[in-house]
């Protein structure tokens, strides 16, 4: 895409989809206010001319560029334009790679609407003037910027990409607060703030809250960072699990094809890599449809992250769900739902991609967790899917960890089949192992 799309939108805005990025501003050029929706954008440069004095203004920053005007232009979202892709797409899980993100993932992660919108809201509402704010994990400086805006005086942004936090000062130094932006580069743990601040703000969780090891994270972020008193965002987040008829994805996962593996190939060798027996013992990344909910979603995990006392890393949770109506059993959905502030959640197990006359109700950059099992099992209504999850944590200080999810399912008081697998290498543990059930 390289010619732009403007389009009008409420609340006098502007969106501008142009070489593949889609930025959202204000509708009035801060000059004399010139109707942004009729002017030109450059899609090489990224800037759009106001059509009444020739105002430019840098899409991505809001900088004034050229022209009679000297204010900026007000930038609401900055990004890539959303995933084209399917439900039961099958991808690598993201939270596995987070050491590995490059800028396109960051560019896919500020594209992302649903969480974008969310946090904008709750990071708004959460900031108080004159506060001082963590940014745990700031990657390019989105929330930070937003905290900035919302009138902190100063923000402490922490995180392990020097490349990438070199792009957030240069982002936030380009709008005009880079001297109230402190870089921090390193692992959280590790490091020291000069003062306590009034505000965490992070959005470290992975699709199934926990797999990117938040909880750990926060706690310790909350214990030395965070004044008395002070407020951690998100506050609460909840983890929830439910068995799903996904006969595509299944097919795909036992075909060795995820969307990004590199072919078959590519994935064979990833999965000797992680000491896998197979396909079905790894977690993936798709949006798992709500029609094909065998059973209602049971809760599997609550962090309340302004608690004193964190949440165990390490668990096993029994889980029951009666069929509630006939179909494939192929595996698990996994999703979170999270409070972010006094009036914002964040929910996402949303499954519409978007479409004519429709909204995007997905998560483009977390989709749904999907924990495969290897024997699709045909289930009636009134059966049970009796279900073990797990998680062992990492060493400390790691973002790793292995899940477990084994059980069987049962119709009436007959067994008829069973299900065993884990992340973790093959032959380190009982989970996943050869006769465990």
């Amino acid at each position: 895409m390289t010619d732009a799309v403007l389009e009008e939108l409420p609340g006098d805005r502007v969106r501008v989809r142009v070489a593949g990025r889609e930025f959202v501003i204000d509708g009035a050029c801060p000059h004399r206010k010139g109707r942004l929706v009729h002017g030109y954008v450059n899609p090489r440069t990224l800037r759009i001319i106001c059509p009444l004095h020739r105002s430019g203004f840098d899409l991505a920053t809001g900088c004034p560029v050229s022209g009679p005007g000297t204010d900026a232009l007000t930038v609401h979202r900055a990004g890539v334009l959303g995933q084209d892709y399917e439900p039961e797409q099958i991808w690598l899980p993201a939270s596995e790679q987070l050491l590995e993100w490059d800028d396109g993932f960051h560019d896919l992660m500020l594209g992302d609407r649903l969480r974008m919108a969310a946090f904008r809201a709750a990071v708004s509402e959460a900031v108080r003037p004159g506060d001082t704010v963590l940014d745990l994990g700031t990657g390019t400086g989105i929330l930070a910027r937003w905290a900035l805006e919302a009138g902190a005086a100063r923000v402490y942004g922490i995180d392990l990409n020097e490349t990438v936090l070199d792009t957030a000062v240069e982002e936030l130094t380009a709008a005009g607060y880079g001297d109230r932006f402190h870089p921090l580069r390193g692992l959280s743990f590790d490091l020291e703030l000069p003062e306590r601040v009034d505000l965490v703000i992070s959005e470290i969780m992975g699709n199934l809250a926990d797999n990117e090891n938040f909880a750990a994270i926060l706690a310790d972020a909350r214990r030395r960072f965070l004044k008395p008193g002070g407020t951690m965002l998100p506050r609460r987040v909840e983890s929830h699990l439910v068995p799903v008829a996904a006969e595509r994805a299944h097919a795909q996962v036992a075909g060795g094809v995820p969307e990004d593996a590199g072919g078959a190939a590519g994935f064979a060798a990833l999965l000797r890599r992680r000491g896998a027996r197979g396909p079905f013992d790894l977690y993936y990344d798709a949006v798992l449809p709500v029609d094909g909910y065998l059973a209602a979603p049971r809760q599997a995990r609550a962090y309340d992250l302004q608690a004193d006392e964190a949440a165990d890393p390490a668990y096993r949770l029994p889980l029951v769900y009666p069929v509630r109506r006939d179909g494939v059993f192929t595996g698990f959905k996994g999703y979170f739902t999270a409070t972010l502030s006094d009036t914002v959640a964040l929910d996402i197990s949303g499954d519409d991609t978007g479409g004519p006359g429709r909204a995007r109700t997905t998560s483009d950059s977390w989709k749904h967790c999907y924990l495969p099992v290897a024997e699709a099992v045909p289930v009636r209504r009134g059966d049970r899917i009796v279900l073990t999850f797990g998680r062992d944590a990492g060493p400390d200080h790691s973002f790793g960890q292995h899940y477990s999810w084994e059980g069987r399912v049962v119709s009436g008081t007959t067994t008829v089949a069973r299900f065993a697998h884990s992340t973790r290498p093959y032959g380190t543990g009982e989970a996943g192992t050869p006769g465990h059930s």
